[in-house]
C-alpha cells in the first residue's frame, strides 16, 4: 500500500509541478524583473473594473431616462388612471421598477468595492482567511475618583480587560470564556473554509446553468436569439462568459496551489475511494483532454456565429463540459485536502497569509493571470478575425469579468454572514432552496399582477431585491430574538451585575459589530490602506460624484422637458409658423424670416440687393466652384435644392402661407407639388413633394424619353417654440453623448470602432425591451410607416435640416432610401438603437447603410454636429457666422443656403444675390414672448391641478410606501 501511495504521489507530482511552474514560478520571475509590475497589474485591474462601472452608469442613465419619460408621458396622456382606480397595482408596478434601479445601484456599489479590493490586494479576503474579526477600539475605562482606594485603582489599571465583567472571575465565567473562545475558533475555521470553497461553488453553479442553457438553445436558436441571448452558444456574450469562467478556474487553481503548495502530496496521501477517483480522473481524463482542447482553442478560434465540430461534438459543448468537470474535480480535491489528517501534508500555513510580501506577490499573480489570459484572447482573435472583432470581444469580456467576480464576492459574503448566524443544521441548509423558490414564485406573481410576467429579466430583478430584503429581515429578527433571550436569561442577575464594578462594558450593538463579518475593509480605519486612501479613492469619489451629478442633471432636464411638452400638447399651445416668407414687391426678391432673428433674402436680379452692405453675389456658372460637392446632383437635385425643400418643411401647408407660390419662386424650372403632410398639428412637421422635371430628359427603364418624377420627403428640424423638440433631441442622442462623456475618463472608449459602440447600444436597448420598457415612441414613426408603404420602384429621397436631418438619416437607413441631411447631429453610432427598436436584422447591411446612401452637409464651428459621428458622404464647409457660433450661428439653414449659393452657384439661374442677417437677441425675445403666452393661456391654478391630480396621488402613495418600508421617525427625533 505504501508503494501504491508512493507511485500515486510520483504521478501527481507531474501536474503539481507543472501547475506550480506556469502559475507561480514563471510569473513571479517576470514580476520581480519588471519594474513596478505590481503597480501596473493593480492599475490595469482597477481600470477594468472602473470601465465596467462606467458602462453601468451608461446603462443606468438610459434606463432612468426611459422610466422618467414613460412615467411623465403616461401621466399627462391620461394613462395615470391606474393609480386612482387600482392604487395597489400601481404601487406594485412602481416597486418592480424600483427593484430594478435599486439592484443595479447596489451591484454598482459592489463593483466599486470589489475594484478597490483587488487594487488593495484583497484585504477583506485576507481577514477571512486569517479568521480575524472586526477590530474595535474599546471604550475608555472610567477615570477613578480620588475617593477610590489604591487597590481598586490598581485593579482598574492593570487588571486584564474582560468583556463586561470585573477582574475577579468565577468558575462559571471561566467556563463561559473558554466556551466562547472555542466557538470563536470554530467560527473562524468556518469562515476560512467558506472563503476558499464558495468561489469555486459559485463558478460551478454558473457553469452548470450555462451548460443547461446551451443544451436548450442548441436546437432553438431563433427563440434564444431574442429572449435568451446569454445562452446562445455562438453569440458573443456566451463566448465571453465561457472564457471568463475558464479564467476564474485558472485563477482559483493558482490561488489554491499557492495556499496549498503540496496539494498533490496531500491528495496522494488521502485514503478512500474518493481519493483514488480524484487522482485517476485527473491523470487519465482531465489533464490530457484539457491540454488537447487548450492547444486547439489557441490555434483554431471559432469566433462569433461559427461552430466547430471536434470528434463529432460541437466545440462549445466540449468547452462547457470540460470546465464543469474541472470544477467538480476541484471541489472533490478540496474536500479531500481540507480533511484535518490530510491538511497538514498540503503545506498550508497562515504565515503565507500574514506575511505582507508573500501576500502581495500572491495577489499580483492573481491579477497577472487575468491580464495574461485577456491578452492571449485578444491576440488570437485579432489574428483570426481582425482588430475590430478582437476589441469588441475584449469589451464584453472586460465587462463580464467584473460582474461575475462581484457575484462571487456577494455570494461569499452572504455565505459567511449566514454561517455567522450559528452552526447550520441539515434542516436549515435544506430549507434554503424552498425559501428561494417561494420568493421567486412571489416575484412571478407580483410581476404577473402588473402585467409584466412575460419578461423573465424583470422577474429576476424583483426576485433579487426580495431576497435581499428577506435576508435583512431575517438578520434583524435574529438580533431582536437574541436580545430578548439575553434579557430573559439575565433578568434575575441585573441587581448583582449592577453592584459590581465593570470594565470595558460594551453594548449589544458593539458586540454585534465585533463578531459580524464585514463586506469590505474600511480604508479610513485600516493601517495599511490609510496612506493611499486620500489619493486614489478621493480621486475616484470625485469622478463618481461628477458622473452622478451629470446623471441627475440630465434626468431633471429631460423630465422637465417631457413634463412641459405634455402640458403644451394637452393645451394645444402651438405657434403655427415660426418661419414665414414674403415676396418683396419692389424687386421681386424672396425674404424668409426664421423666429424673427434670421432673415434670408434671395434676389432674383443683380439690382435687387446689390445696394445693401454685405450682400454677396451668387457664383456664376462660368466660375470654378469652391467645394468638391458642388455640381453633383442626386435624383436630379443639387444640395441647394434640397436645402430649399428642407426650408419649406418648417412652414405649414395652409392658405395663409401660400406654399405653392413659394415653391413656384424657388423652383420655376420644375413642377413641384405637395402631396402629403403630417396627420396632426402635434406631430413632427414633414412634407411630401412630388417633383416633375421635364427640362432634363432622362431615359426611363422602358427606353423612351420623358419627364423625371421624384418623391422628396422633407422633415423639419427643431422648432424653438415646441418643447417636445428639445426632449426629442436629448432622447435621440443620449447614448453617443454618454459615450463621449465616458471617453473623457476612459481613453480606450475613443478608439472603439463602430461595431463595438453599436454592439453596446443594441445590447442596452435589448435589455430595456426585456424590462418592458419599449423606447420606440419617436417623432419619425409616422414618417417611417409612410415611407415603407411607398413602392420600392419609385425614386424617393429623404431630406431635412438639424433634427430633421438626423431623422432623415435614420429613416433612410431603416428603409434603404437615399438621405440628404443638412447640418445633422449625425447618427453614426446611435443608429444601432433604431435598428434594434424597429426589429430589423439586416446583418452587414445595417452597418453599410449610412455609408452607401447618405449625404451630410456640415459646417465648421457648428457644435451640434459633434453629438454623434457622421457616415457616408460628408462635406464640411466654412461658417459665415463664426463669431456667433455659440448662439448656433453656424447651424442656421438660411446661412447654409446662402453659403451654397455663393460658393457652389445656382445651375438653374434662379437667384443672382443672397443676403443673410442673424440677430440672436431677437430669438431670445421671441422665445420669451412664447413662454409668456403659454403661461397666460394655460391657467396655472386650475389647469395644472386638473392635469397633475394623478401625479399628486402618486406622490402620496410613494410617501406611504416609504414610511412602511423605513418606519416612523425614532422616538429621539420626535422628542427633539
Amino acid at each position: 500500500l505504501d508503494m501504491q501511495w508512493l507511485a500515486m504521489e510520483m504521478f501527481l507530482s507531474l501536474p503539481g509541478n507543472c501547475v506550480r511552474l506556469f502559475t507561480h514560478t514563471f510569473p513571479s520571475l517576470l514580476i520581480d524583473k519588471v519594474p513596478h509590475a505590481h503597480s501596473a497589474c493593480s492599475l490595469a485591474s482597477l481600470y477594468v473594473f472602473a470601465q465596467a462601472l462606467g458602462l453601468f452608469w451608461f446603462f443606468l442613465v438610459s434606463l432612468l431616462a426611459v422610466i422618467c419619460v414613460t412615467f411623465v408621458t403616461s401621466a399627462l396622456q391620461g394613462q395615470s388612471m391606474l393609480l386612482v382606480q387600482r392604487p395597489l397595482q400601481a404601487v406594485a408596478l412602481g416597486y418592480v421598477y424600483y427593484s430594478v434601479v435599486r439592484v443595479i445601484f447596489l451591484f454598482s456599489s459592489t463593483m466599486w468595492t470589489t475594484g478597490w479590493e483587488i487594487y488593495h490586494d484583497f484585504p477583506t479576503l485576507r481577514r477571512m482567511l486569517l479568521g480575524g474579526a472586526r477590530t474595535m477600539i474599546p471604550n475608555p475605562s472610567p477615570r477613578p475618583s480620588p475617593r477610590d482606594n489604591s487597590k481598586e485603582r490598581l485593579n482598574i489599571k492593570f487588571g486584564p480587560p474582560l468583556l463586561g465583567t470585573a477582574r475577579l472571575r468565577t468558575k462559571d465565567q471561566v467556563a463561559q470564556s473558554a466556551e466562547a473562545g472555542a466557538s470563536t475558533m470554530e467560527r473562524r475555521k468556518t469562515r476560512r473554509l467558506l472563503a476558499l470553497i464558495t468561489p469555486l461553488g459559485v463558478v460551478l453553479v454558473l457553469q452548470v446553468i450555462l451548460l443547461a442553457g446551451q443544451i436548450f438553445c442548441d436546437e432553438r436558436e431563433t427563440t434564444c436569439s431574442h429572449l435568451w441571448v446569454i445562452f446562445l452558444p455562438t453569440g458573443k456574450l456566451n463566448r465571453a462568459i465561457r472564457f471568463v469562467l475558464f479564467v476564474f478556474i485558472i485563477q482559483w487553481i493558482q490561488a489554491w496551489s499557492g495556499l496549498f503548495p503540496n496539494w498533490h502530496v496531500a491528495l496522494a496521501k488521502a485514503k478512500g475511494l474518493r481519493a483514488w477517483l480524484a487522482s485517476g480522473t485527473l491523470l487519465v481524463g482531465l489533464l490530457p483532454l484539457c491540454t488537447i482542447r487548450l492547444v486547439l482553442w489557441t490555434v483554431r478560434p471559432a469566433g462569433t456565429g461559427r461552430v466547430l465540430f471536434l470528434v463529432g461534438v460541437r466545440h462549445h459543448m466540449i468547452d462547457s463540459l470540460l470546465v464543469t468537470c474541472l470544477c467538480l474535480w476541484c471541489l472533490l480535491a478540496a474536500s479531500l485536502i481540507l480533511q484535518p489528517q490530510v491538511l497538514k501534508m498540503s503545506g498550508f500555513t497562515l504565515k503565507s497569509v500574514k506575511d505582507e510580501d508573500r501576500w502581495r506577490v500572491f495577489c499580483s499573480l492573481f491579477k497577472y493571470t487575468m491580464l495574461v489570459w485577456f491578452s492571449i484572447q485578444s491576440v488570437r482573435i485579432c489574428i483570426a478575425k481582425g482588430p475590430a472583432s478582437a476589441q469588441s470581444d475584449m469589451i464584453v469580456i472586460s465587462f463580464v469579468y467584473p460582474m461575475l467576480l462581484c457575484i462571487i464576492w456577494i455570494v461569499t459574503f452572504v455565505a459567511v454572514a449566514v454561517a455567522g448566524l450559528g452552526k447550520p443544521s441539515r434542516i436549515s441548509i435544506l430549507s434554503f432552496p424552498p425559501i428561494l423558490g417561494s420568493i421567486y414564485a412571489g416575484s412571478m406573481v407580483l410581476c404577473s399582477w402588473v402585467r409584466c410576467g412575460q419578461f423573465p429579466l424583470l422577474v429576476i430583478f424583483t426576485w433579487l431585491h426580495l431576497c435581499r430584503a428577506a435576508f435583512r429581515v431575517a438578520r434583524r429578527w435574529r438580533r431582536w430574538s437574541e436580545r430578548f433571550r439575553n434579557f430573559i436569561d439575565n433578568k434575575g442577575e441585573l441587581h448583582a451585575s449592577a453592584s459590581e464594578p465593570t470594565l470595558n462594558r460594551h453594548s449589544d450593538e458593539d458586540l454585534r459589530r465585533m463578531t459580524e463579518p464585514q463586506f469590505s475593509v474600511n480604508p479610513s480605519v485600516n493601517r495599511d490602506l490609510k496612506k493611499s486612501y486620500r489619493v486614489e479613492r478621493q480621486v475616484g469619489r470625485i469622478a463618481v460624484r461628477m458622473f452622478v451629478l451629470i446623471c441627475l442633471s440630465f434626468l431633471s432636464i429631460l423630465s422637465s422637458f417631457a413634463f412641459l411638452a405634455g402640458l403644451q400638447q394637452r393645451a394645444g399651445l402651438y405657434i403655427d409658423d415660426v418661419m414665414i416668407w414674403k415676396k418683396l414687391e419692389k424687386d421681386g426678391s424672396v425674404e424668409v424670416t426664421n423666429a424673427g432673428a434670421s432673415v434670408l433674402t434671395l434676389g432674383v436680379s443683380n439690382h435687387s440687393t446689390a445696394f445693401r452692405e454685405g450682400v454677396s453675389s451668387v457664383l456664376t456658372p462660368g466660375d470654378s466652384p469652391h467645394y468638391a460637392v458642388c455640381g453633383n446632383s442626386w435624383n436630379g437635385l443639387q444640395l441647394v435644392d434640397y436645402a430649399m425643400l428642407a426650408m419649406v418643411s418648417y412652414m405649414s401647408p395652409t392658405a395663409k402661407n401660400a406654399l405653392p407660390a413659394l415653391l413656384q419662386h424657388l423652383f420655376p424650372h420644375m413642377h413641384v407639388t405637395i402631396q402629403r403632410s403630417q396627420s396632426s398639428k402635434s406631430q413632427r412637421r414633414w412634407l411630401e413633394f412630388d417633383i416633375e422635371d421635364c427640362g432634363t430628359k432622362n431615359i426611363q427603364s422602358t427606353g423612351t424619353l420623358g419627364c423625371r418624377r421624384t418623391t422628396i420627403i422633407s422633415i423639419s428640424g427643431t422648432d424653438i417654440t415646441r418643447i417636445e423638440d428639445y426632449a426629442e433631441n436629448i432622447r435621440m442622442w443620449t447614448e453617443p453623448v454618454s459615450l463621449q462623456i465616458l471617453s473623457t475618463v476612459f481613453p480606450t472608449v475613443r478608439i472603439w470602432p463602430r461595431d463595438c459602440t453599436a454592439m453596446i447600444i443594441r445590447a442596452l436597448h435589448n435589455v430595456l425591451g426585456q424590462l418592458a420598457l419599449q423606447d420606440d415612441q419617436w417623432h419619425y414613426r409616422e414618417i417611417l410607416d409612410h415611407v415603407r408603404q411607398i413602392p420600392a420602384d419609385r425614386e424617393v429621397v429623404i431630406t431635412g435640416h438639424s433634427l430633421g436631418g438626423g431623422i432623415a438619416l435614420v429613416v433612410g437607413a431603416l428603409t434603404d432610401r437615399l438621405a440628404v441631411a443638412l447640418q445633422p447631429p449625425g447618427v453614426y453610432h446611435s443608429l444601432a438603437k433604431h435598428h434594434e427598436q424597429s426589429g430589423s436584422r439586416l446583418g452587414r447591411q445595417e452597418f453599410e447603410g449610412p455609408h452607401r446612401k447618405s449625404i451630410s452637409l456640415v459646417f465648421e464651428g457648428d457644435w451640434i454636429q459633434h453629438f454623434d459621428g457622421h457616415g457616408g458622404l460628408v462635406q464640411t464647409m466654412m461658417c459665415d457666422q463664426s463669431d456667433k457660433s455659440i448662439a448656433v450661428g453656424c447651424h442656421l439653414l438660411e446661412g447654409a443656403l446662402c453659403h451654397l449659393l455663393r460658393h457652389c452657384g445656382d445651375a438653374a439661374g434662379r437667384f443672382a444675390t443672397c443676403d443673410h442677417v442673424y440677430q440672436p437677441t431677437s430669438t431670445v425675445l421671441s422665445m420669451a414672448r412664447s413662454a409668456m403666452e403659454f403661461a397666460q393661456s394655460s391657467g396655472w391654478t386650475s389647469y395644472l391641478y386638473d392635469n397633475l391630480k394623478s401625479v399628486i396621488y402618486a406622490g402620496i402613495a410613494v410617501s406611504l410606501v416609504a414610511v412602511a418600508r423605513h418606519g416612523a421617525l425614532p422616538r429621539r427625533a420626535v422628542t427633539r
